[in-house]
């Protein structure tokens, strides 16, 4: 299962932001061309677009610029960088080591990462390259990605998802029940014995995933912690 880290870096392209510190940037696009320029393309939100664009006009890392769509309160830009700045943004080092940036936003004083990674080693790899370049780099957050499947994400097996579902539907955990034990077993045709065996193992397996689940996140980041991540 693949990891979600959240992080920080004070980035040396996007200072133009510095000249606008009212107005933040929400990236929709990041890609490198095959003659091995960086486009970048993001929403701008506030109201100081002159002042922003003027900054992308004397900006040295910004080879061109296009306003692609202009709302009342925000613009949606796409940026050209020459290769050698874009290899200040990391890209590349995240495209080589399989990290997928899932959220970018950028303030004048940072910006912020929510990102895929594959491994710890990736984001090691990704940091080594901050220290390179003396991007400061700060981990806020580390903890697994969880499946979109109620089920899958807390290792439920679909009878014991059912049952968690129907029993609490039914009212079967009110005070005082709404249903019995036999009543909801008369329900799923299944014998009341068989039905309680089944919800508790549902239970315990639902109260192991979640108090694991804050468990995990605690440990993954005291391990990025201890490893200097």
């Amino acid at each position: 299962m693949s990891l979600i880290a959240e992080f920080s870096i004070v980035s040396p392209l996007m200072r133009e932001a510095e000249a606008v510190p009212e107005m933040v940037f929400h990236t929709e696009e990041i890609h490198m061309t095959q003659a091995g320029e960086g486009k970048h393309v993001f929403w701008a939100s506030g109201d100081d677009f002159d002042t922003f664009e003027s900054a992308l006009q004397t900006d040295p890392t910004t080879k061109e610029y296009v306003c692609l769509t202009e709302l009342d309160d925000r613009r949606l830009y796409r940026v050209t960088y020459p290769e050698d700045a874009i290899q200040e943004l990391l890209y590349p080092k995240a495209a080589e080591h399989d990290m997928v940036y899932l959220d970018v936003t950028t303030t004048y004083e940072e910006t912020r990462f929510r990102a895929r990674i594959p491994t710890l080693e990736a984001l090691k790899a990704y940091r080594e390259a901050c220290e390179e370049e003396n991007i400061p780099f700060h981990l806020h957050r580390l903890y697994q990605e969880k499946p979109d499947d109620p089920a899958e994400r807390f290792e439920l097996t679909p009878a014991q998802y059912d049952v968690l579902v129907r029993a609490h539907e039914r009212g079967y955990f009110n005070n005082p029940r709404c249903i019995t034990l036999e009543e909801l077993a008369e329900e799923v045709e299944v014998t009341s014995s068989a039905l309680g065996r089944r919800l508790r193992r549902a239970l315990n397996t639902l109260i192991g995933q979640t108090v694991r689940s804050d468990t995990d996140a605690i440990d993954s980041q005291s391990l990025a912690e201890r490893d200097g991540t």
